[in-house]
């Protein structure tokens, strides 16, 4: 049963068929043969009782040692008969079966072609274009209100999503005017009373960082909540804009003996310019805040086919294999006391992974060790302009 339950719907008909068609046939197989024996046997039986003297018709004169022979002959032949016959229906069985099969396994394949396709649609389905998948409603009545159900839910679930982006941009607006406040009297409380004692400055600095994370979540938030309104009709050229995003970070590069690299192709692309640059940054320095102590982090672009390939290399401790995919998640952190020491609010990825797929494009862990990590993206050279 368990095995049963493990088989594509397809193989489930073209099984029960099968085993449908070959119980009809073996039934009808005994019925013949039945039929068909007793037949062959009766006429054996009335040859071996045959009595020349009660008929008129018929006449046949035989010694008795011919009769002997000519009787065990025949009844061979019976027997012989008899046996082909039965050979003959088990083969006509068993190519009916497997000819009805294969009919079968054919046309339930086509029967069954609009799941297939659904379960294909399915498979492309995502947060960025739940309006804009659509399921064929004229179509088979089995599937038909299948494909109503999921369209409805598709506009309820696009929907959750819009309210979501609009309620954490809201919030977000809304939390970085009280906190610009805050860290400015904070600021001002440090100036002011530069001769406090020990305890009071360290606590003034700790509000004054942790301020800074809020303000930098929020600064996140409302990015990513205004993604879907960034224009993205902006040619981009791809090597300049690493070598600027080199000469921001070679700051922070510096205060960990880090050397940058770049090995960039002349690529060009149309997209935000604003948002790659924030997808590269974001890689960037994550390469250079998780890397080892004099280390080296390298960025690599190429064209390949009608897409731009960007790589970014670092020789840091690597990231384990179970969390490869789950980084790009919202405020996910593999290490956590790690992240927080470094100033990140765990919405890096999640943002350079919103900005790559709104370019028809993704980004991943290509491979990653404890000599390093490589993450690849992967972006079209004309991208969803809107």
């Amino acid at each position: 049963m368990k095995r049963m339950k493990r088989l594509s719907f397809q193989w489930r008909i073209t099984l029960l068929t099968a085993i449908l068609i070959a119980g009809t046939c073996i039934c009808s197989n005994l019925l013949l043969y039945r039929s068909g024996t007793v037949g062959i046997d009766s006429l054996n039986g009335f040859v071996m009782e045959y009595d020349p003297e009660s008929s008129d018709v018929l006449k046949i004169e035989f010694d008795d040692q011919q009769m002997s022979a000519f009787l065990h002959q025949f009844s061979q032949e019976i027997y012989d008969v008899k046996a082909e016959f039965g050979r003959k229906c088990w083969y006509i069985t068993a190519a009916v079966t497997l000819l009805s099969a294969a009919i079968a396994y054919f046309v339930s394949g086509r029967a069954l072609k609009p799941l297939k396709q659904f379960s294909k649609q399915t498979e492309n389905i995502n947060q960025d274009n739940l309006t804009s998948t659509r399921f064929d409603e004229n179509t088979a009545a089995e599937f038909q209100q299948l494909s109503c159900s999921v369209n409805h839910m598709l506009d309820r679930l696009a929907l959750s999503f819009d309210l979501q982006r609009q309620f954490a941009g809201n919030a977000a607006h809304e939390l970085r005017t009280p906190l610009a406040m805050m860290q400015t009297k904070l600021e001002l409380f440090a100036e002011e009373h530069s001769d406090s004692c020990a305890e009071t400055a360290e606590l003034v600095q700790f509000q004054i960082d942790q301020v800074n994370r809020l303000t930098a979540l929020v600064r996140t938030l409302l990015e990513m909540s205004n993604l879907q309104s960034v224009s993205r009709s902006d040619e981009i050229e791809l090597a300049p804009l690493v070598d600027e995003i080199l000469t921001d970070l070679t700051t922070l590069a510096e205060q960990k003996n880090i050397t940058l690299h770049q090995n960039c192709e002349d690529v060009h692309m149309i997209g935000s310019d604003t948002l790659i640059y924030r997808l590269l940054f974001n890689l960037i320095e994550n390469a250079i805040k998780y890397n080892h102590t004099g280390g080296s982090v390298t960025v690599s672009i190429r064209k390949e086919q009608h897409q731009a390939l960007l790589h970014i290399t670092d020789t840091g401790c690597g990231i384990p294999e179970a969390y490869r995919e789950s980084i790009f998640q919202p405020f996910f952190r593999v290490d956590k006391s790690r992240s927080r020491q470094m100033g990140g609010v765990g919405l890096g990825l999640a943002l350079v992974k919103e900005i790559a797929v709104l370019h028809g494009g993704n980004v991943c862990v290509e491979s990653s060790s404890e000599k390093g990590t490589t993450f690849a993206v992967r972006l079209p050279l004309i991208g969803k302009v809107e």
